[in-house]
């Protein structure tokens, strides 16, 4: 058995922490960019608790506030926060919101530091060398495991992609979970949210880069959202949220290394053609295709998968028993309510088609990083058979 695994993080897993997100930005710079999304902070009171920490922190220069993250972060937006961070000469990014936010927070922390267009950075080979200002990552859902993750994942819409950077220099500095601030979540970003990390505990846990500790993390979110994702859809229990809160942290830790596979690869073609599907949702929909599919190719985890997520497996055949993730997963979006098709999505044959082959251009690594071969062919009866 051979892997390399190397997860530089600094996680401040502790209800209530946001109030102090001053001192652990202050060690890494003063001038600070921070990125939140439009109005979800503002009315729950917590920016004023972010702005007042910030205010009374004597080692804080300056903070200029950029409130404009939204699904599916574009390139447009990374060069408006850019450019305010070049402007204002700030030298640390702060992201409090999702994982949109988070996302825009990296994309901008590298292009400003770069003082490239984050186009040009994303289409370079030398990312992995490239320098980025300080980031600082606390998630108000549990769900993208940006703030624990190496990625960023942005959007452009003249070219209709949307494509994944990853590098070292995107790691956070400090990630500080708070999960009280997951709490005022509606019920549909629990669920697109909450399958979101589940996508990621599974792709990582199966992928062909996945590795014995890679597999523990994802085997305990798997567990963990398969016990309190409907609790805390159905009723908001605060220890059920805290827990989809660590296991979001646990399936991103997962994702740096086994990363993902095909059903994230067809997600960000859906997301790039309608840049208002949010990701968790658009995964739901594909999963289930994959699923029946890479279920007989790697039969032990998926059979795992059955029975982390609580079926009854006992005295099955193993094929039986991997067979069961299948019903495991529908159970799931049925509960947390994304039994969605593509065509009620917006979707047509013809947009299907024309995005078939931006789905290879775009994430080759991860369809090859899945646990079966996938040609063309397969992934567009996949796209039809939840059309």
């Amino acid at each position: 058995m051979e892997f390399i695994y190397y997860a530089p993080l600094r996680v401040v897993f502790a209800k209530n922490s946001i109030s102090k997100i001053s001192s652990y930005t202050a060690r890494n710079g003063n001038r600070v960019l921070l990125v939140t999304g439009r109005r979800h902070l503002k009315e729950n009171g917590v920016l004023d608790t972010v702005l007042d920490s910030f205010k009374r922190n004597s080692k804080i220069e300056t903070v200029v506030l950029f409130d404009k993250a939204e699904e599916n972060p574009d390139v447009e937006l990374v060069h408006k926060a850019c450019d305010l961070m070049i402007k204002d000469s700030l030298n640390v990014v702060v992201a409090i919101g999702g994982g949109s936010a988070m996302d825009l927070a990296k994309a901008t922390s590298i292009s400003a530091r770069q003082k490239r267009p984050i186009e040009e950075i994303m289409q370079s080979g030398d990312i992995n060398i490239m320098k980025a200002y300080p980031i600082i990552c606390s998630p108000t859902t549990s769900g993208s495991g940006s703030e624990v993750t190496k990625y960023a994942v942005i959007n452009n819409n003249k070219e209709k992609t949307k494509k994944a950077i990853g590098s070292e220099t995107l790691y956070p500095v400090v990630s500080l979970i708070d999960s009280t601030l997951t709490y005022t979540m509606n019920k549909e970003t629990i669920a697109n949210t909450g399958f979101d990390a589940l996508s990621h505990a599974i792709e990582a846990y199966t992928s062909k880069s996945s590795s014995p500790i890679t597999d523990a993390y994802c085997r305990q979110a798997i567990s963990l959202i398969g016990e309190n994702l409907q609790k805390a859809y159905e009723t908001k229990d605060k220890k059920a949220m805290d827990n989809m809160s660590l296991a979001s942290m646990l399936a991103g830790m997962a994702l740096n290394v086994g990363r993902a596979s095909l059903p994230h690869a067809m997600e960000h073609v859906l997301s790039a053609y309608n840049k208002n599907l949010p990701h968790g949702l658009g995964l739901s929909v594909i999963m289930t295709p994959f699923v029946k599919r890479a279920c007989l190719c790697n039969k032990e985890k998926f059979a795992d998968i059955a029975y982390l997520l609580g079926e009854d497996v006992s005295n099955m055949s193993l094929e039986d028993a991997a067979n069961k993730s299948i019903d495991a997963i529908e159970k799931i979006k049925h509960t947390i309510g994304l039994n969605k098709t593509l065509s009620q999505l917006g979707f047509d044959k013809e947009i299907i088609k024309k995005a078939l082959h931006d789905t290879f251009w775009t994430m080759a690594h991860g369809i090859d990083n899945s646990p079966c071969e996938f040609s063309m062919k397969d992934v567009l009866e996949m796209y039809l058979e939840v059309l």
